[in-house]
């Protein structure tokens, strides 16, 4: 009889094995821009690694996107805006003209080499939907949902397509920051608007998405890394963010890459985690390009 019972459970065990072991990362598609808008090129290794250039100039403007190490990305605190004045008018425009030639949702000021306390978004990413349009000065998060969502994020200053990884981020934030008029403004934002100002908000305390990387992902984005520290030639380069920051981050960096649950046919229980997470995909990009396994996946600005 101990035999025949072993039996049984070899068989309702075995496909549920089969199934981890089959187990594929989750994959994105792409935003939908067209695939010859994109330029590449390969590693010095030979390993066909592909990496999204960021363009070289942009239209109306002198600025151009600031990509990692340089330590202009990584510099805290930036100066808080006081003058809402014509030239500070001027500057955001001009950064959000380049976050849509880059084909983003987003872009920081540190992402063009300004230390100051402001960044811009469109969560559409579409720029017929201007009243989308947010200037965002002086900000802060008051508060974080207690429920994370996971997705893939990459980042213009990474701009790389085989460097994104899992982040998590809180599902709703209450925010407070002032407008382009100086007007403050308090607000809830939800669902993949909030990602993208988290996203954006890390920028302002020098912390890339990168940063927030599960193991998994930090190694399969070395490669990358390591190409982006051979092309800086400067002796300034600046690898991690300040520590304090690093300690404040909200939600908290992912330990381990996030799997799915694997549900047994015939389950009628599900084990509900401690911290609510769950994996959903990317709605759009933040910045053009990007995505692990070899996919386009969200990449901010």
């Amino acid at each position: 009889m101990h035999k025949y019972q072993m039996l049984l459970k070899l068989a309702f065990f075995l496909p549920a094995a089969e199934a981890l072991l089959n187990y594929k990362k989750i994959t994105f598609s792409a935003p939908s821009s067209s695939s010859s808008s994109r330029n590449y090129c390969s590693s010095a290794s030979g390993n066909n690694l592909q990496m999204r250039l960021n363009p070289t100039s942009f239209s109306g403007t002198d600025y151009t996107i600031t990509e990692f190490p340089r330590p202009a990305l990584r510099r805290v605190p930036n100066a808080p805006i006081a003058d809402f004045d014509e030239n500070f008018e001027t500057k955001s425009q001009e950064m959000i003209g380049m976050m849509y030639e880059a084909k983003g949702v987003g872009l920081a000021a540190p992402q063009v080499g300004l230390n100051e306390d402001f960044f811009v978004y469109n969560p559409s990413a579409d720029e017929n939907t201007k009243h989308m349009e947010r200037i965002v000065c002086n900000p802060t998060i008051s508060k974080y949902s207690g429920e994370v969502e996971i997705e893939e994020e990459g980042c213009l200053s990474l701009r790389s397509d085989d460097c994104a990884g899992q982040v998590a981020r809180s599902i709703w934030i209450e925010v407070e920051y002032q407008n382009e008029l100086g007007q403050k403004v308090k607000r809830r934002l939800k669902g993949f608007e909030a990602r993208v100002f988290q996203h954006e908000y890390d920028h302002l305390k020098g912390i890339l998405c990168y940063d927030r990387f599960p193991p998994e992902d930090r190694e399969a984005a070395q490669a990358n890394i390591d190409k982006l520290l051979g092309l800086y030639t400067e002796d300034d380069a600046q690898l991690e963010p300040d520590a304090k920051e690093a300690i404040a981050m909200q939600p908290r960096p992912l330990t381990t890459r996030h799997m799915p649950p694997l549900t047994l046919e015939g389950d009628e229980e599900e084990t509900q985690p401690e911290e609510k997470r769950k994996v959903t995909k990317a709605k759009s990009g933040f910045g053009g390009g990007g995505g692990g396994m070899g996919k386009t996946a969200g990449v901010f600005g």
